[in-house]
């Protein structure tokens, strides 16, 4: 488009005649104004596909070099320290070399340019025939669920099958064909992201894009980490360069440094202060394996900072996927606390359904209900993680109880919460109040430590025999 401007006319001093027809009359305003034209811009395809780009998504050159040089540290700490192998430093560097295109690029591209560094990096790290065998599935799987032809009672039943006909397939051996590295792969995207798009699709007012959809099943950072937090499609889409990018980023450099320090802190736990069960022999053994064992979580929690810290560095602004959960005073306000993501999920897809369907009925009949569906999908659906991503079923003796009292004692605690009075001010203030917070704390540590090591126990008779073992020294 042809910007033009206004000025006047420059005239002449030396020109009297001129001077006196000016004063004269009034000269029209075509001999008093000219145009003026502006150069074209050169890259109209440029400003075209940048329309639309939010205030959020400014550059700022200076802020965007600092990013880029932390991120390097961070890179170089990975690769100095060998944290989390192979694959966690492709993904960095994958990340390093992608940013500067990412910045570069129209704000419209900045989806796809995001989706194919993680097709590049799903080929890095797992081999050309993995890439193309998920890229070739996933995509036959999400045009089923976005077709418009059949409803969606009968796209969702159709996916429900194909995926229980995959697991039986896959726990005799079928498709020997496909790479060995395809099934935790394919299973990482598609085993709880799917849910939720699916339910996104069934609620959603518009259409959902291809541009979208692609941005939410290839996430980058999901390569190295396959045990992925279940994030969010609605979350995911609208945290996009929600806030200023450069305290997103700023913000992701934190989670990830956060991250980098949970997952050194787990290699120190795991291989200089844990002990083996077989070696409890009284109480301070039995202290240090109950809270160094329960500290391996601590390479979950780093793993998700780090997932998402990435995200961060893409204009994603995502919420936390952990709030310091050693401090939990309560069961509900550790369920509430540790894995945030997992917790949202299952109010999502499971409490808020069955909450709804029971409304009708007495509240604690209702709260209750839904809270013990939360509990059985949860573990029926931690068993259907671990078959997808290790190759077996979860289910065991020792993983039942431990969702059953985990489930119980929130289950209680709920109950509790809903009977007390709204305007009922608990006190925060006071050395009492603050000692029986204390004391909440310590006892929900010791709760949870204790359930850990059922949970991470061959069997019940093995429990018994560690803690009768570690009680010996009384």
């Amino acid at each position: 488009m042809v910007e033009t401007s206004i000025h006047p006319r420059q005239s002449d001093p030396s020109n009297p005649t001129a001077s006196r027809s000016r004063t004269s009359h009034n000269p029209p305003l075509h001999q008093t104004f000219q145009p003026v034209s502006e150069a074209e811009p050169r890259l109209k395809w440029y400003t075209r596909l940048d329309q639309g780009r939010p205030k959020h998504a400014r550059k700022d050159l200076r802020a965007f070099v600092s990013v880029w040089i932390y991120l390097t540290l961070l890179t170089a700490v990975a690769h100095i320290y060998r944290v989390e192998g192979r694959a966690f430093e492709i993904v960095l560097w994958t990340t390093l070399a992608a940013l500067p295109v990412y910045e570069l690029v129209p704000f419209r591209l900045k989806k796809p340019t995001l989706s194919l560094a993680a097709i590049i990096g799903m080929a890095c790290i797992y081999g050309r025939d993995t890439a193309i065998c998920v890229l070739g599935f996933t995509t036959a799987i999400v045009a089923l669920a976005r077709t418009s032809r059949l409803a969606w009672e009968i796209r969702a039943g159709t996916l429900a099958a194909i995926a229980v006909s995959l697991a039986f397939i896959k726990s005799y051996g079928g498709l020997g064909d496909l790479p060995p590295t395809f099934w935790p792969v394919a299973g990482t995207m598609l085993m709880f992201r799917l849910m939720l798009y699916m339910y996104e699709l069934k609620h959603a007012k518009t259409k959902e894009t291809l541009t979208d959809a692609a941005s939410y099943f290839l996430i980058l950072p999901n390569w190295c980490f396959l045990h992925f937090p279940v994030v969010d499609y609605r979350t995911l889409q609208r945290g996009f360069f929600s806030k200023d990018i450069v305290e997103t980023r700023r913000r992701g450099l934190h989670m990830m440094f956060v991250g980098t320090t949970h997952l050194l802190a787990y290699r120190l736990v795991y291989h200089e202060l844990l002990i083996r069960p077989q070696d409890v022999r009284g109480l301070a053994t039995l202290g240090s394996y109950l809270a160094c064992n329960y500290l391996l979580y601590l390479r979950v929690s780093g793993q998700f900072h780090i997932a998402c810290g990435v995200l961060h560095l893409f204009g994603h602004h995502m919420p936390d996927t952990h709030n310091k959960y050693l401090l939990a005073h309560s069961f509900t306000d550790y369920w509430r606390r540790i894995n945030i993501y997992w917790k949202d999920f299952m109010v999502k897809t499971v409490f808020n359904p069955v909450f709804f369907r029971l409304r009708k009925r007495p509240q604690n009949v209702a709260l209750a209900g839904a809270t013990v569906a939360v509990f059985v999908a949860t573990w029926a659906l931690h068993a259907w993680q671990s078959f997808w991503l290790r190759g077996h079923w979860g289910f065991s003796v020792t993983d039942a109880m431990f969702w059953g009292i985990l489930g119980g004692m929130v289950l209680v605690n709920v109950q509790l919460d809903a009977r007390r009075k709204p305007t009922a001010k608990v006190a925060t203030t006071g050395v009492i109040a603050q000692a029986r917070y204390v004391a909440s704390i310590c006892g929900m540590i010791l709760s949870i430590t204790l359930l850990w090591s059922l949970w991470s126990s061959p069997s019940v008779v093995d429990w018994f025999s560690m803690m009768r073992r570690g009680l010996s020294g009384w």
